[in-house]
């Protein structure tokens, strides 16, 4: 070693040199020519140590370095130190590792001596360019995970925080300094001493929290940050560090929220509506369902279901359905897994706990896999009890008559028109019997309602019981009830109706007492009768009126004597046009004297000349308009008609009056008095321009105010009959109290009173009668001339008929008599 090197030769300082963990060298400062070098730079290089002398210090670093080494040892010659940062170092065989270059004056002579140090930066930039590309990869995780945290160094109180907990706090990057402070005022102030406590306790015990933070950004937005702490230890005995990490919650907490709203509405609403939702693992024949009203419908208890808590089996749903439904549901439930695309939808009962029977509806789809093989079963269910007894108990409202418990008219038509249609054109007979109770509106009146009802229940029970279970039993009006019988039966029907009627020949306990009650039965046979079910029953409501009407008990539909021909009421509803199209002519049956022939008067008769059918006869017509206010309308049609032709008819010299026939609502009307003046105040004309037929049924219904509108009519001069005498049932006491002037004998009896002994004493005595009361008798139905001879012998005063003449067209009317006067002239005296 060369004298330069002295300052080294101490043995302290030698062992300190050789012994040194870093690679130390002692060059010349001027010419830079290594002096010395230590083991740890021999072994760094790859130099043996006797190769170092004369060695030039520049072979250590890269030409490009060659300046600033030798810059940096001029500096610590001349300052005393210099150092070059890391920069590359060569060893002898080319091996190259980055170094840092520290430079120490060792002496003061001239050219004095540097000794370099050289520190390894290898692994620390190694380490360094790790640390960097961790701290890139978490700031990039916490980005995506959105995690932010900050961390606390309890040594020295240091308290850093991630780029993604400014994000979660709503700050922008370095915006603040990071502080406790800072943190704890974005929490929600609810909040902020609940959340510092937990920092503390984890600082100081090590307790970790994890909490649900409220947080308010700048901007005002609310926020919720889940926040998670931990203290980390450097060593058992020192804690070192406080970390908290956050991570913004809020949509995880908005869609939570809306979950729990969405399943807590979707909870109510199956619970308002009883429907639940339900799937069935076929393969293990598990029932899986989150669905509370599912298990309150089958009152299922997870807890407690077979005493061990587990889950819930399809054997075990099945053992709640009731029994007599299981055979329904396994079948439709089989056919749903054997019928790719069919629907499970069934109805049926179970049986509670309790033993009460609920309904329930379930529908359901398979889920199959890509065979086609069933794997499960998901659908719904529904508690449908309410509904279906609302259903039934609007089938008992709708088809079950309230009173008695029998089904009522719609019941009643429903079966028989199934008995029609299933009859295939009727080869199935079928008979309905139509039965009323007599006088039940005076029951009702007399003894109340509910006594009525209570009556109406007993004929209900004997009917049942006398009729059994082959006969379909209706309660189809107030007092009316029908019988249906189908097949064989309907030949019966005429025993089955006696049956009935002998229900009504012992008493029955209304009140307390004990009433005979009547009935009639009228019965209509199909296809004989009717070929369809409206017919068939207006057909027995027409044979129980005939046979009220004849006061028999029972009574077999007559076509002969069914005056309600369904046609006749369509006339009825084109009767009012007839008469404003002039469709209503005016026909004339002459009067005569029995005594002379002479014609002394009238009848207006009406006749309805339809356009289609031709001429309607009066009694198909008449008889339909008595009962309606049109009757109002052909009176005073066919009075200004008889008094415009009598007007016109005195024009050319004939004085004749038409008699014109009065109904029972003319009669009572109370206008009939005034509507008269006024008719003949227009034509100029006087009363015995007309006369007023009443008959005498007419007479009964109010007879106060019948004789007050007579004895007001013969007060104006108006002649008054009696029209059909005979066929009513008034007293004759009526007949004095009458101002009537001539009374009709009904054509029934004297066409009748040459044949028939009691017809010809009736006409005899009518005759008689008339005549001591001062009354003239005119007689109807005079067809003959042998009872024109039978009635001139009892003393008849007038007479009409056929052997007069038949009734006349009014305008044919002027031409007959001319010729009547001719053949009276040639004939005398008689007829």
């Amino acid at each position: 070693m060369e004298a330069g090197f002295h300052a080294i030769d101490s043995d302290w300082c030698r062992i300190a040199f050789q012994r040194a963990p870093a690679p130390l060298v002692v060059c010349d400062s001027a010419s830079l020519r290594v002096l010395g070098a230590n083991a740890c730079a021999s072994a760094t290089y790859s130099y043996d140590p006797d190769e170092w002398a004369d060695t030039d210090l520049l072979r250590l670093f890269e030409p490009a370095d060659h300046e600033r080494v030798r810059a940096a040892v001029a500096i610590a010659a001349r300052e005393g130190e210099a150092q070059l940062p890391a920069l590359p170092h060569l060893g002898k065989h080319g091996a190259c590792q980055r170094c840092r270059l520290l430079c120490y004056r060792l002496n003061c002579d001239e050219p004095p001596l540097v000794m370099l140090a050289m520190q390894d930066l290898s692994e620390a930039e190694e380490a360094q360019a790790r640390l960097t590309h961790l701290e890139d990869v978490l700031g990039v995780s916490q980005e995506v995970t959105g995690l932010g945290c900050c961390c606390l160094n309890l040594t020295t109180a240091r308290l850093t925080w991630s780029a993604q907990l400014y994000k979660n706090l709503g700050l922008a990057p370095d915006s603040v300094m990071p502080s406790m402070e800072h943190l704890l005022a974005r929490v929600h102030p609810d909040q902020r001493p609940r959340f510092a406590q937990a920092i503390e306790r984890c600082i100081v015990d090590g307790e970790t929290f994890d909490t649900d933070l409220h947080v308010t950004w700048p901007d005002g937005s609310e926020h919720v940050l889940r926040a998670t702490g931990h203290r980390i230890a450097g060593d058992p005995q020192s804690p070192h560090w406080f970390a908290c990490a956050t991570v913004d919650i809020t949509e995880q907490r908005r869609l939570r929220d809306q979950l729990l709203m969405a399943e807590a509405d979707l909870r109510h609403a199956q619970e308002i509506a009883h429907i639940g939702t339900w799937a069935a693992d076929l393969r293990t024949g598990l029932i899986e369902t989150t669905s509370a009203e599912t298990y309150r419908i089958f009152r299922i208890d997870l807890q407690a279901e077979d005493g061990t808590g587990g889950p819930f089996t399809l054997d075990q749903l099945f053992r709640r359905i009731h029994p007599e439904d299981v055979p329904g549901v396994a079948a439709a439930r089989e056919h749903t897994l054997n019928t790719p695309g069919a629907r499970y939808d069934h109805r049926y009962r179970i049986v509670q706990g309790d033993h009460e029977v609920r309904y329930v509806h379930s529908q359901a789809d398979v889920v199959r896999d890509e065979d086609g093989k069933p794997l499960r079963i998901v659908g719904i269910i529904r508690d449908v009890t309410d509904l279906t007894r609302a259903e039934q108990e609007i089938e008992r409202l709708a088809f079950q008559d309230e009173v008695t418990g029998l089904p009522n008219r719609v019941a009643m038509r429903r079966h028989l028109d199934e008995a029609f249609g299933a009859s295939q054109g009727l080869d199935e007979p079928v008979a309905v019997l139509t039965v009323e109770l007599a006088r039940f509106r005076d029951i009702n009146l007399t003894l109340g309602h509910l006594n009525g009802d209570d009556l109406l229940r007993d004929v209900a029970r004997r009917l049942r019981t006398e009729l059994g279970d082959q006969v379909h039993l209706a309660r189809t009006g107030n007092a009316q009830f029908i019988a249906v019988l189908r097949g064989v039966r309907a030949y019966h029907a005429g025993a089955v109706a006696e049956t009935i009627a002998h229900v009504f020949e012992s008493t029955f306990l209304i009140a307390g007492v004990r009433y005979e009650i009547a009935a009639h039965v009228g019965i209509a046979l199909a296809p004989g009768h009717a070929r369809n079910p409206t017919d068939l029953l207006r057909k027995a409501d027409v044979a129980v009126h005939q046979a009220r009407q004849g006061a028999r008990k029972t009574m077999m539909y007559d076509p002969a004597q069914d005056p309600y021909d369904p046609q006749r009421l369509a006339l009825l509803g084109q009767f009012r046009n007839a008469i404003a199209e002039g469709q209503i002519e005016l026909f004339c049956q002459p009067k005569v004297t029995m005594a002379t022939g002479a014609v002394i008067g009238v009848e207006a008769l009406a006749r309805w000349r339809h356009p289609q059918l031709g001429m309607v006869p009066p009694a198909e017509f008449v008889p339909l308009i008595e009962s309606t206010e049109l009757i109002h309308t052909l009176t005073t049609a066919m009075l200004q008609s008889s008094v415009r032709q009598s007007h016109a008819w005195r024009q050319d010299g004939l004085a004749l009056p038409i008699a014109v026939n009065l109904s029972t609502r003319n009669l009572t009307s109370g206008t009939l008095p005034g509507d008269l003046r006024s008719l003949l105040a227009k034509w100029n004309a006087t009363p015995d321009w007309l006369g007023l037929e009443i008959t005498e049924s007419s007479l009964i219904v109010d007879p106060d105010a019948s004789i007050a509108q007579l004895n007001a009519l013969s007060g104006m001069g108006f002649r008054l009959f009696i029209d059909d005498f005979g066929t009513g049932y008034s007293s004759l006491n009526y007949l004095t109290m009458l101002p009537v002037d001539v009374i009709k004998i009904d054509h029934g009896f004297t066409t009748n009173m040459l044949r028939d002994r009691r017809a010809g004493a009736i006409v005899k005595a009518t005759i008689d009668l008339a005549h001591d009361l001062g009354l003239s008798v005119v007689a109807e139905g005079a067809a003959t001339r042998e009872i024109w001879d039978a009635l001139l012998a009892c003393g008849c005063d007038e007479a009409q008929g056929y052997y007069v003449a038949p009734p006349l067209p009014a305008a044919e009317l002027p031409g007959w008599m001319r010729q009547h006067a001719l053949r009276h002239r040639g004939a005398g005296t008689t007829h």
